[in-house]
């Protein structure tokens, strides 16, 4: 009887392990800007969304050019004095934490450097992200601000997401899901990259340097659009759970053997 007890526990403990991990899997924050909870206008103060460095016309919800649905953002850096854009602070103690979004950047003759960025409290420290310069080369925000050989391409929406690994300081970059980046280390800072620990996820930002790229040259005249924005865990992967419900199997399996052996002992 105690061997089947213990047989039992250990199978209870598993389950509690993989429904604990499910419970925390899943969507943290999620929108496609659609209405009700979004109208046109300035996004600063719909759903908790903030303009850096103040609210303006140069970030707005916009109903003209949208990835899916009726709305999305809009970044003009034209209208703007220098970086501007989006965030949304999002409050989480999640050790990996996916930041995500559709993100349409357009060709123009005087194209400025985009930023789309994991942040902590109050836009401090960045854990990771990618900068998209005039040239549509994409380094990474990560110690050496590195070039990737992949280009940026303008005038096609493209899935962003980083993987932010909080217990490492690493993060992980893809692109419509190709991994152009892996286990970069946080930039940890507002400046040089020089690492210091980000302890956990707040801001998601997307932004233009506007007039303040290409060497402060002005006349910037392109326009950034980002839609189905979304911060989340990772949700367990199929192999995960057949890996779980072997163990499942091999656990009753072990308390049916254990409980035949102690019949034909009492038999004996």
């Amino acid at each position: 009887m105690r061997l089947k007890m213990k047989a039992m526990l250990a199978a209870a403990g598993v389950a509690l392990l993989f429904a604990g991990s499910s419970a925390q899997a899943g969507v943290i924050y999620a929108t496609g800007f659609e209405p009700p909870t979004f109208t046109t206008g300035l996004i600063a103060g719909q759903d908790g969304w903030s303009e850096y460095p103040s609210p303006s016309a140069a970030a707005q919800v916009e109903s003209a050019f949208v990835y899916a649905g009726s709305q999305a953002v809009d970044v003009i850096p034209a209208l703007a004095a220098g970086q501007d854009g989006p965030y949304k602070a999002v409050s989480t103690a999640a050790p990996i934490v996916v930041q995500s979004a559709e993100i349409y950047i357009a060709s123009s003759t005087t194209q400025s450097e985009w930023q789309f960025a994991a942040l902590g409290a109050g836009l401090t420290g960045f854990a990771g992200g990618i900068d998209i310069l005039a040239n549509n080369q994409i380094e990474l925000i990560a110690a050496g601000l590195p070039i990737i050989g992949t280009t940026w391409t303008r005038d096609a929406w493209i899935n962003v997401a980083l993987t932010l690994d909080y217990a490492t300081q690493t993060f992980d970059v893809t692109l419509n899901g190709v991994t152009i980046g892996s286990n970069e280390p946080f930039c940890g800072d507002n400046g040089p990259c020089l690492g210091a620990n980000v302890p956990a996820y707040a801001d998601g930002f997307f932004d233009s340097f506007g007039p303040a790229t290409n060497g402060g040259i002005t006349g910037v005249n392109d326009i950034g659009f980002m839609d189905n924005y979304s911060v989340s865990t990772p949700v367990p992967e199929p192999a995960t759970w057949a890996m779980a419900l072997l163990g499942f199997a091999g656990l009753g399996y072990a308390t049916r053997r254990k409980a035949n052996v102690a019949r034909a002992a009492l038999a004996a």
